[in-house]
């Protein structure tokens, strides 16, 4: 193991006169350097065990040598989809149910959340493809909500799972959609909080981005998932620990910076950044047979995104 500063936003390079008050950010080669540290873990699904395509064994060798040791696994993501949905698909990669205690989804929450709310019948404007219905589950059938609405002016409500083409889609071309929905004051519910993925090598835009850009433009949001509180209150009942789960106790591993660790930050919990995921293109280097990472380069971006990291790790193992 091995340790870094982080760089305060004020300086732009290391120096010999170089001080900081921010913690040391250590690296690490394998999780069973530290796992012993720790009582549970909240462990991000796409970047840290698979990549959309296939799994990845040695990060799931480290979760069941964890569980070995009687720590408990949270699985979060912010799959804009039910828990039944992700976990059918995560088994079809390999990840079991025996790699994990409990598996929650930002899908799941805002699903709870409509189904709460919907006191009366809502026509809601569904931003995403029909894959990401099942966030609806039964609502649909028991006339809780249509979702048949083919202008936004016609709806009470905006739901983003996605964009409707992740691959293609540009922020310019919800311009008018959205100036519509503010204009009639409709609120968006973002299923996914996060601003891009990479589907095997392909990055593609996600919801959080569409509604950051709603929320700049002067309209509602109400967010799912991390780093907003809501999905860690779900971890912490589930640990019987509601509001007094101790610094430290629990570790958040994840490769989203603006999800995954602010909302460690935000929660006062340990975090291990995993650099192979959403970072790999910016902050790993290729030499030969061998992969580093560029700790310089990671150091500015974590400064940047104004963010504490506790450890760094290249890949999940």
């Amino acid at each position: 193991m091995f340790y870094f500063y982080i760089l305060s936003p004020q300086k732009e390079k290391f120096g010999a006169q170089f001080e900081s008050s921010v913690p040391l950010t250590k690296f690490i080669k394998t999780f069973s350097e530290i796992s012993d540290k720790y009582s549970a873990v909240i462990c991000d699904l796409w970047g840290c065990l698979h990549n959309g395509v296939k799994s990845f064994p040695a990060a799931l060798k480290a979760l069941e040598d964890f569980k070995t040791s009687k720590g408990i696994v949270i699985l979060v993501t912010n799959a804009p989809r039910p828990i039944a949905n992700v976990e059918y698909q995560i088994a079809n990669l390999g990840i079991k149910k025996n790699h994990y205690d409990m598996l929650l989804t930002s899908g799941e929450l805002t699903s709870a959340y409509i189904n709460k709310t919907s006191k009366n019948k809502l026509n809601i404007f569904h931003i995403g493809g029909k894959r990401h219905h099942s966030v609806y589950k039964d609502m649909i059938n028991e006339q809780k909500i249509s979702i048949n609405i083919k202008t936004i002016v016609d709806a009470d409500l905006i739901v983003c799972t996605e964009p409707f083409d992740p691959s293609k889609d540009q922020l310019s071309d919800y311009e008018s959609t959205f100036k519509a929905g503010i204009d009639k004051n409709l609120t968006l519910l973002c299923a996914n909080p996060d601003l891009v993925v990479d589907v095997g090598e392909i990055r593609e835009m996600c919801a959080g981005s569409l509604a950051s850009m709603y929320e700049k433009m002067g309209g509602k949001v109400i967010y799912f998932g991390k780093p907003y509180n809501n999905v860690y209150q779900e971890v912490y009942s589930f640990l019987n620990k509601g509001d007094k789960t101790k610094e430290g106790s629990v570790l958040c591993i994840g490769d989203g910076l603006n999800t995954d660790i602010r909302g460690a930050n935000n929660e006062k919990l340990d975090s291990l950044l995993v650099v192979g995921g959403l970072l790999k293109n910016r902050h790993l280097i290729k030499k030969k047979t061998r992969t580093f990472i560029d700790e310089i380069k990671l150091s500015q971006t974590i400064n940047e995104h104004k963010v504490h990291v506790d450890y760094v790790i290249k890949f999940f193992e």
